[in-house]
């Protein structure tokens, strides 16, 4: 009934994997290193800095101020560390007032925030968003995937 193993079973059985899986693992650990370096020094992921700096550089800034704020209290309850916070912002461009919404995990927006833009004060953007990027999920597929390549090509079969 007792289904645990202990620590000496666990490595035992960890040290029954060929060594197509520890190679498979060594590749993945690599793959991410190298992306981790890849992105301190700007070469991956990199778009949202260089488009903050453009538009810094063009001028193309304009000061929000926050109108309304709101919070969703997320799983599990009461946690206020655990909260989507929605701030309604307003920023005047060229004698033209618009809003711009903000959705921030766990922090409460701050009552000023600089809005960027590069062609049009439209599609503005703050130093909140520059973070946000989907593919950056590609970080942790690809080291899988590597591992997953490696170990089939060195005779692993799952």
């Amino acid at each position: 009934m007792n289904d645990r193993m202990t620590i000496t079973e666990a490595l035992a059985a960890l040290a029954a994997y060929g060594p197509a899986v520890w190679l498979g693992v060594l590749a993945a650990v690599v793959t991410f290193v190298i992306e981790i370096v890849l992105c301190t020094k700007g070469i991956l992921f990199a778009g949202g800095e260089q488009k903050l700096k453009r538009a810094r550089q063009a001028g193309n800034v304009a000061l929000g101020t926050l109108k309304q704020c709101r919070y969703k209290d997320r799983e599990p309850e009461g946690k206020t560390a655990n909260r989507l916070y929605t701030g309604i912002y307003e920023y005047t461009v060229d004698g033209v007032t618009r809003t711009k919404q903000l959705v921030l995990s766990g922090m409460k927006p701050p009552h000023t925030l600089y809005f960027y833009y590069t062609s049009t004060p439209d599609r503005v953007f703050s130093e909140y968003d520059i973070g946000k990027n989907p593919l950056k999920l590609l970080m942790y597929i690809i080291p899988v995937l590597v591992a997953f390549v490696v170990m089939t090509a060195l005779g692993f079969r799952p």
